[in-house]
């Protein structure tokens, strides 16, 4: 009885092993999906910032223009 007792012991920690191996794999794999989330965001918004910049510097350049002509 005693070395199906150290058996079944051994199998509830090997299950219980896999089944922490199993939900910190889960967590890693949505973690990962979550920072190519973020890093797509960042390009995105990195994107809109020159957009506008472009434009205040097209602007600028012509406020320059149109006050060289006064």
């Amino acid at each position: 009885m005693e070395i199906n007792m150290g058996m079944l012991s051994i199998l509830t920690a090997l299950l219980a092993a896999g089944a922490s191996y199993g939900g910190v794999k889960v967590g890693l794999n949505g973690l990962r999906a979550k920072a190519r989330d973020q890093e797509a965001l960042g390009r995105k918004l990195d994107e809109r910032a020159d957009q506008h910049a472009d434009r205040i510097t097209k602007l600028e350049v012509q406020v320059d223009y149109l006050k060289e002509r006064k």
